[in-house]
């Protein structure tokens, strides 16, 4: 399945597919729904920023540290300074680029 659209509700992220199906619904109690792509979902909750499936199963989960969240497409985004450090849904390292 793939995923078209997250929306929040309150503390609830509703995820949904290109037909407008209900996917799964993710908690954001304490956190913030950074972004989403076709495959994974970003909820970034003080420090950590966790990925979760269409489903909604636990797929990794980052450190961002002192950095900020970026953007999510293809690949998870976390800018560190002046660099761009890019990871796969499964937290690894698909590297780096200057900003």
């Amino acid at each position: 399945m793939t995923i078209s659209s997250v929306i929040q509700r309150g503390s609830i992220a509703y995820v949904y597919d290109e037909k407008n199906r209900s996917l799964c619904s993710l908690s954001v109690s304490g956190g913030q729904l950074c972004g989403f792509s076709s495959t994974f979902v970003c909820i970034q909750r003080g420090s950590i920023l966790y990925v979760y499936d269409e489903k909604g199963h636990h797929m990794s989960s980052i450190s961002l540290g002192c950095a900020e969240f970026h953007s999510c497409a293809a690949t998870i985004n976390i800018k560190r300074g002046g660099m761009l450090y890019m990871y796969d849904e499964k937290g690894r390292s698909k590297g780096t680029r200057c900003i």
